[in-house]
């Protein structure tokens, strides 16, 4: 302090003989916001800021910083002003701060004499004490009073962008502490809460890697306790404390399971401390990590075994009941059982299982541990699984062959039955193998489309492990998508130049008419209309589904060219077709395969007079009394005339 004072001492006696060269000389521009253009803002001095701020209480001149002004007596001054000397008064702020990493940063930038574009000029003293309205850091107006200082740190660091050098990134930290626990009592109003200084030192800010900083590893737990003493006391005397004092840099501290900046409250759900959080996410991230578990020779079914519990099962639902991780082994004094303080040691175990367990035992607190409910570890579990699995296999194979018998005697009945009766031509060879093609062809497509999108998935992975690796299934699928073009192109040929195809398409053709018979066969099945609408060869559901078929293929072709040979589409499209063709190709397989399970497999399947197949698809046939009851206007067509319809139609039927 002593030392402080003569220096201003110095300064103000140095100041003196600065003729021509005191406050009010300076001021006479410098508080005139008139003597500078809209560019120059910065060289304006508010007189009555100054007045009020610490330097201005201490009646310091305006060249006991600007020293560079000495010995100048032309006014106003032709040179450009070097930058305030801070260090001749505080030697000790401007040492730390050399030494820290905004220091280095502005070392860095003088050393290269030149500055990116772009890259914002790192912090100096004014950055954070402001030029000429710095007041002491216990003043509320002070921007580096407790209060304000999260906001002075959130001038760069909360900037998106933000870069050491205009290349390297900074994260936005001001924004994830603002959500945290610390920023949220600062904007409350608590002096006591952390912040930004308290971690990191107000001059001499270091980063995580230097092992001096407060935020090294070695260091977070001293750190923090400052104001957790008690918490710090117990994280280092346990097992995860101990590790990182031997030299275990994998051991966690605070920041791995807190959170860095970003330390929210255990009862949020959002926070890596949250029960639903803790064994997937925070103590998994360690234990559930096989490279750490074979590096340190931990148990690798720890997680698994806990997720697969009930416990983990409730605590996967938002339980705020249930049992997890930190419940037996405790949040931060977390001790191996040898150790007579863990609280899983035998001698407290059943203490631990009674906090959720008050009439636990010592027989009920050995029925549950990580090994007994491991099926890889322990050995009655593996022969429990095994023997259901074989049980499940024979059982549920069983059934299914018994259900298929079944299920073959009833096709087998009604295609019999349907042979018996007087049949009429509703699908020609070709359009049954143009059928047959399209399936096949389109169930592939669907199966190595949606392998690609879904890998993780066990019919996926399934199919790896026969052998569809992904340059398999991208070939595979390449070629499907040909053959359904190569389908495509015959089918053009047939409905255009066959006879039968022409007939086939001017039947296909939609109309007014099949807005009143939609709605005619809707108000039949609604009970409020008596008879069925009078349908021709094919009605509304038949055209809907057709046409939607023919402009599901020309966009799947069109997009899947442009995904197959994308060099070649950017030269002729637009870049943003591309992006735009994989997620139009996505999105409309989605809708093509959901239009076949619940539309066209609803009439040939499950509608309740096809049940259990409609065989017009293998057959090419359909019964005259089934065209006459629901196609009667095509069955004239193709047999005459036919008496006036009953009013007792059935309500029912496939429309195929």
């Amino acid at each position: 302090m002593i030392a402080r004072l003569a220096a201003f001492a110095v300064a103000l006696l140095t100041s003196t003989f600065l003729l021509a060269q005191d406050n009010d000389t300076c001021l006479a521009c410098h508080g005139d916001s008139d003597s500078f253009d809209a560019t120059q803002g910065h060289l304006v001095v508010d007189i009555d800021v100054y007045a009020e701020s610490i330097h201005g209480l201490m009646e310091l001149e305006c060249v006991a910083c600007h020293t560079d002004l000495a010995g100048q007596e032309e006014i106003p001054h032709s040179t450009p002003l070097a930058a305030a000397k801070c260090d001749d008064c505080h030697e000790d702020a401007a040492r730390a701060y050399q030494t820290g990493v905004h220091g280095y940063a502005l070392q860095r930038v003088q050393a290269a004499g030149v500055r990116v574009e772009g890259a914002r000029p790192p912090p100096t003293c004014a950055s954070c004490h402001t030029a000429h309205a710095i007041r002491p850091s216990d003043d509320p107006m002070s921007t580096t009073h407790r209060l304000a200082i999260a906001d002075t740190c959130a001038r760069c660091h909360g900037q998106p962008g933000l870069g050491a050098d205009g290349i390297v990134q900074l994260p936005q930290i001001a924004l994830a502490y603002e959500e945290s626990v610390h920023g949220q009592l600062v904007r409350s109003g608590s002096i006591e809460a952390a912040t930004c200084t308290d971690c990191h030192d107000a001059h001499q800010t270091r980063g995580a890697t230097d092992s001096a900083s407060g935020i090294h590893p070695t260091h977070l737990a001293e750190t923090c306790g400052a104001c957790h003493g008690d918490i710090a006391d117990r994280y280092q005397k346990s097992i995860h404390g101990r590790a990182l004092a031997a030299g275990v840099s994998d051991s966690p501290t605070c920041t791995s399971c807190h959170g860095e900046h970003r330390i929210l409250s255990p009862r949020l759900s959002q926070a890596e401390t949250h029960s639903t959080q803790l064994a997937t996410a925070t103590c998994g991230a360690c234990h559930d990590d096989p490279r750490l578990a074979a590096k340190y020779g931990l148990s690798p079914d720890v997680v698994g075994s806990y997720v697969d519990s009930y416990h983990g099962w409730a605590t996967r639902r938002a339980s705020e009941t249930a049992a997890t991780c930190v419940s037996c082994h405790s949040a931060h004094d977390v001790l191996p059982a040898s150790e007579p303080a863990s609280t899983i040691h035998p001698d407290n175990v059943m203490g631990t299982c009674q906090r959720c367990h008050p009439s636990a035992d010592a027989a009920f607190a050995a029925s549950y541990t990580h090994e007994s409910a491991s099926i890889s570890a322990n050995p009655i579990n593996r022969w429990i699984r095994s023997f259901y699995l074989v049980l499940i296999a024979a059982v549920i194979g069983g059934m299914l062959l018994h259900n298929a018998l079944i299920m073959n005697y009833y096709l087998m009945e009604r295609r019999r039955a349907e042979a018996r009766q007087a049949q009429i031509e509703r699908l020609d060879r070709a359009q049954r193998l143009q059928h047959a093609c399209l399936a096949f062809s389109f169930i592939a497509l669907v199966v190595t489309g949606f392998a690609l999108r879904f890998p993780e998935a066990w019919w996926v992975q399934a199919l790896t492990a026969l052998g569809m690796t992904e340059g398999v299934r991208g070939v595979a699928h390449r070629g499907f998508a040909a053959a359904l073009v190569l389908l495509s192109f015959f089918h053009l040929y047939y409905i255009l130049l066959t006879r039968r195809g022409r007939r086939e398409l001017g039947a296909m053709l939609p109309n007014v008419t099949d807005i009143r018979e939609a709605t005619d066969n809707l108000r039949f099945h609604t009970w409020l209309r008596d008879e069925r609408p009078s349908f021709g060869r094919y009605d509304y559901t038949h055209k809907a589904e057709y046409w939607a078929l023919v402009w599901g293929t020309a966009l799947m072709a069109g997009t899947g060219f442009v995904l197959w040979f994308p060099e070649r589409a950017a030269t002729i499209l637009p870049a943003w077709s591309i992006p735009a063709s994989q997620t139009v190709h996505y999105y409309e397989a989605w809708l093509a395969t959901l239009a076949i399970l619940v539309w066209h497999f609803f009439f040939v399947i499950f509608h309740p007079e096809a049940y259990p197949m409609s065989w017009t698809w293998m057959t090419g046939k359909i019964t005259a009394e089934h065209a006459r009851r629901h196609h009667p206007r095509w069955h004239e067509e193709e047999t005459g005339p036919i008496a006036p319809r009953t009013p007792d139609a059935t309500r029912s039927g496939s429309d195929q």
